[in-house]
């Protein structure tokens, strides 16, 4: 919870090292035989493949049709709690092949798993209840613009953390952090005041999803 890694790097280190892994297994059922461990591994490498996508989208251009499909597809996935979901699942599925290094890696991405479903959830109802305190439009616009001290009309991670806590939410790094990247939608590192409005005048109809697909 209070690491010093964001979500986003422990995320891909767990889907860097399953495509490994499943590399180097698939070679070895293969050459013995083990049609049934062979497939689990070609699931495993996509799985790993697709974290490395939904994590890496920010830094790589050429990803963000690709995030855009398999979010308008499968909408769960642009929350953490959802991406989570995926992991742990992901996760389970390297430890069920029970060698060393799929034990380790596979515990290793459940953990993350866990922990990005944790988070999440726990940022996004923090985030909720904004709307449910007497914070108006306007409010949230002027303290935006105070947060906003470089002047560039967008926020930072941390200039993000400034304006939770004018608003009076209680965030810790890990959640502030979360926050960001389920509402930074263009995945471009900065939050803009028009992500923002976007959440506070659309944001209920995705915590009834949320709701809805936890339950």
């Amino acid at each position: 919870m209070q690491g010093n890694w964001s979500l986003r790097i422990l995320a891909l280190l767990g889907g860097l090292a399953m495509i490994a892994v499943s590399i180097l297994g698939f070679i070895s059922h293969l050459f013995g035989f083990d049609w049934i461990s062979a497939i689990f591994d070609v699931y495993t490498f996509f799985l790993g493949i697709m974290i490395v996508i939904l994590e890496a989208q920010n830094k790589l251009s050429f990803l963000s049709k690709v995030t855009s499909k398999l979010y308008r597809n499968a909408k769960f996935l642009s929350y953490l709690w959802g991406r989570g979901i995926v992991y742990f699942v992901a996760g389970t599925l390297e430890v069920s092949q029970r060698e060393f290094l799929d034990l380790i890696v596979g515990g290793y991405v459940c953990f993350v798993g866990i922990l990005f479903i944790f988070v999440g959830r726990r940022a996004s109802k923090k985030l909720a209840s904004v709307r449910r305190t007497a914070c108006t439009a306007e409010q949230l616009q002027e303290n935006f613009a105070k947060s906003d001290i470089d002047g560039k009309g967008s926020l930072t991670v941390t200039q993000f953390g400034e304006l939770t806590t004018a608003l009076g939410l209680d965030l810790n790094r890990r959640e502030v952090e979360a926050a960001f990247m389920e509402l930074d939608h263009s995945n471009t590192g900065r939050l803009t005041y028009e992500s923002i409005q976007m959440w506070w005048s659309e944001g209920a109809d995705d915590e009834v999803f949320a709701e809805a697909v936890i339950a």
